[in-house]
């Protein structure tokens, strides 16, 4: 009786390979050479996912049903559209994706990129019917994979619209060992008709899939999007052949006031990094181990400016904290001497995680421990680097299959380096935390993760090192998503127009390892969306397990809508590792003017934060010979159709005039 898979997440694959190769590898060492090793990893987390790898050579799917031919569908027990790499034979049998299975997809992609070839490359979308961890990581076919860089790829419910830059190429004490001397951003839109403003004001526009480019010479540039879009950083010393760091930024609404990493490392002298985009000097306290003496430091940042921790020892996480937001950045390798390896020998960083978003368990996106996953014969040259933020437990689960492999007893701040010593790869591992003495099933610690090279382990010309790493993204036990979908299209057109029928799901999944009782989750829905009627006796409760849908009745004082009060009577507890609640309700559309119909709720957990909230938007649009209103300056306001048609052309134009002037750029942020 439970409702069909639906995209839980949602992922576009960053980093254009002809334009990582132009315009980073080249810069970074100018003997580098094609064709680009591309690799995109998928975790899965739960069994019986689905998982829809949707190529952009053909163009994007409209949705899961009406797919194009390149489309590929994993996990569904249909072998005609497709089994995950790997599966052999590919029957309807075997295609079933399991719990910690890894789908590593690797190839080369030539260049200059021929779209009528398919390859797994940037700009593919990839969705899933539960939550998963994707990880990206490049490297040219000259000199390899010592000029390596990754990023964790976050889903787009973690993208954003207003980001600041950290870093430029201003950045030039020797303390930072040029690691900014090339400092470049790539933005990736995953809306058609997206504007981009660029630091010196200018626009470009970009469509679903597509990505842009540019040079900042000076760190706190920002970068704007009328729609959501992820951006990423890289950065490296320019003609050293070897010395590269990647990261995902975070956009500034999401910034904090208090960071943890997981990562110390004496041999590789690991730094943070940290900004101040505000107008006034900060202070930024942090405390680290040395041995067992807690040290405890502060660093003055200027305005608009960066400052460098001291080295965080091996066996230490770090805290920093300070009363405004900033950001912070990772760096492994920052010796600051003039030698020929200064710099480039363990060159990798990762963003840090703000303290208000870690979770209590971690799912590893991909773990190789060495290059192509062997390490001839040798120890993994990368770990997954783990900082509980209080003394716990941690339980391994290399294989994901629910049952804890290893027990790490780690004090508060401690960094725990893991690897798998049978197969070293720790891709789809789940790593959780809970307070000590308290077993796997107690209460919920949040903890830091990241996954990289690891000094010690790793020497110069090393080729069995992968010279990269990333963080290691937060993985709730409990998930959320809202969606919306056309119920009853009065005139057939696909479009949802006044006087159409709305149906809303509120979809649940238990992550985590143990069961959750739902009296646990407070489930929040704000009400019926404006320019809408609630259909009353609409509201139905599809518990776990597959047991029967549950009506849920109206309240007969105050709003009918028993979401927005009362809840659900009587629920069911959410079974570990995969349990699914859904509640849907209808709505009837109204209006006469283009609009945005905008709903939203938020579930607060009893024992782990942060809260979840959720919500979902459709445009609403008049049809052509009723009256209606448009306000291109308002944000609600669906842009009709004549003003997409406009929009597209002037980008057109834009894109032309770039071409024709892209032997003498004017803008420094080209």
């Amino acid at each position: 009786n439970q409702l069909a898979p639906k995209p839980m997440q949602t992922y576009f694959v960053p980093l254009p390979e002809a334009d990582i190769f132009s315009s980073t590898f080249k810069v970074i060492n100018t003997g580098a050479r094609a064709p680009i090793m591309s690799i995109t990893a998928i975790a899965i987390s739960i069994d019986d996912s689905i998982v829809w790898y949707d190529h952009w050579e053909d163009g994007y799917d409209a949705d899961t049903v009406t797919r194009q031919a390149s489309t590929r569908v994993w996990g569904d027990g249909n072998a005609s559209n497709g089994c995950a790499p790997g599966v052999s034979p590919c029957n309807n049998s075997n295609d079933r994706l399991e719990a910690g299975q890894s789908i590593i997809l690797e190839n080369w992609v030539d260049l200059p990129r021929n779209k009528n070839v398919i390859r797994f490359d940037a700009g593919d979308r990839i969705q899933s019917s539960y939550p998963i961890a994707v990880t990206r990581a490049e490297y040219p076919k000259t000199p390899g994979s010592l000029l390596a860089g990754a990023v964790e790829v976050l889903p787009i419910e973690k993208w954003g619209r207003d980001f600041i830059v950290p870093a430029g190429q201003d950045i030039r004490e020797n303390k930072y060992s040029q690691a900014f001397e090339y400092t470049g951003v790539y933005v990736m839109a995953g809306s058609d008709d997206t504007i981009i403003t660029l630091p010196d004001g200018s626009t470009t526009f970009l469509d679903r899939g597509e990505s842009h480019q540019m040079r900042i010479p000076v760190k706190g540039a920002r970068i704007k999007a009328d729609k959501d879009v992820q951006v990423h950083l890289l950065a490296g010393d320019v003609a050293s052949t070897y010395e590269m760091r990647w990261y995902s930024l975070l956009s500034e609404d999401k910034w904090s006031k208090e960071y943890i990493s997981p990562v110390g490392d004496t041999t590789g002298q690991t730094r943070v990094v940290v900004f101040n985009a505000g107008t006034s000097t900060i202070s930024v306290d942090y405390q680290y181990f040395s041995g067992t003496s807690l040290r405890k430091r502060s660093m003055s940042v200027a305005p608009k400016n960066v400052q460098q921790s001291e080295i965080i020892p091996t066996g230490s996480g770090a805290r920093f904290n300070s009363t405004s937001n900033f950001i912070a950045l990772s760096m492994t390798d920052t010796q600051s001497n003039s030698g020929s390896t200064s710099g480039m020998i363990y060159d990798w960083g990762f963003p840090l995680v703000p303290r208000n978003q870690l979770s209590s368990q971690v799912l590893i996106g991909w773990g190789y421990g060495c290059t192509g996953n062997s390490c001839g014969g040798g120890s993994s040259r990368s770990v997954v680097w783990i900082t509980p933020v209080e003394d716990a437990d941690l339980y391994i689960d290399y294989n994901n299959d629910g049952q804890s492999d290893q027990t790490i007893t780690a004090k508060y701040l401690s960094s725990n380096r893991i690897m798998d010593n049978t197969d070293h790869d720790m891709t789809g591992a789940i790593i959780w935390a809970t307070a000590r003495n308290t077993g796997p099933l107690g209460r919920p610690v949040e903890i830091a993760a990241a996954w990289g090279q690891d000094g010690s382990r790793s020497y110069s010309g090393d080729n069995s090192a992968l010279d990269l790493g990333t963080v290691v993204v937060p993985f709730y036990t409990v998930r959320v998503q809202h969606f919306v979908e056309l119920d009853d299209d009065k005139n057939n057109d696909g479009v949802v127009n006044p006087g159409d029928t709305l149906l809303y799901t509120i979809r649940v999944q238990n992550l985590g390892q143990d069961d959750v009782q739902i009296n646990d989750l407070d489930i929040t829905n704000n009400g019926v969306p404006i320019l809408t009627t609630y259909i009353e006796d609409s509201v139905w409760y599809y518990p776990d397990g597959g047991l029967a849908p549950i009506k849920i009745p109206d309240n007969t004082q105050g709003t009918p809508n028993p979401l927005d009060s009362t809840g659900i009577p009587n629920p069911v507890k959410l079974t570990k590792r995969g349990g699914t609640h859904d509640i849907i309700f209808k709505v009837v559309t109204q209006g006469t003017e283009d609009r945005i119909i905008y709903n939203d709720g938020t579930i607060l957990q009893a024992h782990e934060r942060p809260d979840l909230p959720f919500d979902v938007d459709i445009p609403l649009v008049v049809p052509a010979g009723q009256p209606k209103v448009t306000n291109d300056d308002d944000p609600d306001v669906c842009i009709p159709l004549e003003a997409r048609r406009e929009r597209r052309n002037r980008r057109r134009r834009h894109l032309l005039a770039q071409e024709e002037a892209f032997e003498s750029p004017t803008s420094p942020f080209t």
